[in-house]
């Protein structure tokens, strides 16, 4: 997540927000600042203020989308006019959340945002590590959505490539957070993994298993050691990859 907002308050607020739900947040005080974040590293998703000095929010964004490879990010234009009307269409933005924030609708928001984020760009901008991968057939198309959980960032990127390979969307993250459960109701995933040395994972599934609309997503908690299992879910020790994709192959 990349959040751009002059005013320091707002911008230390908002990345403490994110972080805590478990994204990767960069902020950026201006335009010009945000446009070397882009480059720097690709986000899922932008958190945008339109008046800033310097270069504004709508500079921003028309230099944003002049940019094949950033056209697709989607990006939340921060207003404290309520009411606002504006084609977001034609400013390049996905959606308008007013300040103050509400902070349960700014994270729904953020949370469809990075999905429909995911969706259209399954490329990985960070190098994977060296290794061995199988030879895939073709991606199928519509194949439903995961939701992953990896504290481990090379091992969740692998984990992510080869889902989408198979057609699958994926929703990934380090840490297992309320942001999970919200996901769930609004995505419907076809499985959800999680990793059992991630924060907040016995949290999470205790969460998903006392809603009664989630209960039937199929839910696996994986270690890739001998780690001591969790009540509830069916748990994996000793996980490898291939695994976890055999575990989401069966859900479909």
């Amino acid at each position: 997540m990349l959040v751009v907002d002059d005013e320091p308050m707002v911008r230390e607020t908002l990345g403490q927000v994110l972080a805590d739900e478990g994204y990767v947040v960069d902020l950026a005080i201006d335009g010009e600042t945000a446009l070397e974040r882009v480059h720097a590293a690709r986000p899922d998703a932008i958190l945008l203020d339109l008046m800033m000095p310097g270069m504004n929010g709508r500079q921003f964004l028309q230099a944003l989308r002049d940019i094949p490879a950033y056209s697709g990010v989607p990006v939340l234009i921060m207003t404290a006019v309520h009411g606002l009307n504006v084609n977001l269409q034609t400013l390049g933005a996905s959606e308008v959340v007013e300040k103050p924030f509400n902070v349960d609708e700014l994270l729904n928001k953020v949370a469809l945002a990075v999905y429909r984020s995911r969706d259209a760009n399954k490329s990985i901008s960070q190098p994977l590590p060296s290794v061995s991968m199988p030879k895939v057939a073709p991606a199928e198309p519509e194949r439903g959505v995961v939701l992953i959980v990896e504290h481990d960032r090379a091992r969740l990127q692998q984990l992510d490539l080869m889902l989408s390979n198979r057609g699958f969307t994926v929703v990934s993250m380090t840490r297992a957070l309320v942001q999970i459960s919200r996901l769930a109701r609004a995505l419907r995933p076809r499985a959800i993994l999680l990793d059992l040395k991630s924060e907040g994972v016995g949290d999470v599934v205790r969460d998903l298993r006392a809603a009664k609309e989630l209960d039937q997503i199929p839910l696996l908690v994986f270690a890739r050691d001998r780690a001591t299992a969790i009540d509830g879910p069916e748990t994996l020790l000793e996980a490898v990859d291939a695994d976890l994709v055999n575990f989401v192959e069966r859900q479909t």
